[in-house]
């Protein structure tokens, strides 16, 4: 009997001394506004880091309401780590009918919302 219960007071110190700290979630929400602050709808969005093969790298276009989703309609997104990501978004392609940029700093365990102002593009002088 003292067997057994040595055993089970062993594995139950086991598994409640082995658990894993809860890692901090990094989430953003990104909304594409003009000079006005009217929503623009169909933008091209991109977050990611300013480097080359950078792993953070999220994609996604505006609706109506300006805010960007990726492909599965998921508009809160997460990162596992710190990071400061550079935010694109554009209408129209080559060259693009509005632009505008800007830098988004994650913060552990909250949301941060980032709004992107999109002016008409001129050319040479767009750019962050």
């Amino acid at each position: 009997m003292k067997k057994i219960f040595f055993s089970l007071l062993i594995s139950a110190l086991a598994f409640t001394s082995c658990e894993k700290s809860d890692s901090p979630v990094f989430q953003f929400t990104i909304q594409v506004v003009d000079e006005n602050g009217i929503p623009i709808q169909n933008a091209t969005v991109q977050a990611t880091a300013p480097v080359v093969n950078s792993i953070p790298d999220f994609n996604g276009q505006t609706g109506i309401d300006g805010i960007m989703t990726d492909i599965d309609g998921v508009s809160l997104f997460e990162y596992n780590m710190p990071a400061v990501l550079q935010v694109t978004a554009q209408k129209g392609n080559n060259p693009p009918a509005v632009f505008g940029c800007g830098y988004i700093k994650l913060e552990a365990d909250s949301v941060v919302n980032m709004k992107i102002v999109v002016l008409p593009y001129v050319v040479g002088v767009a750019g962050c």
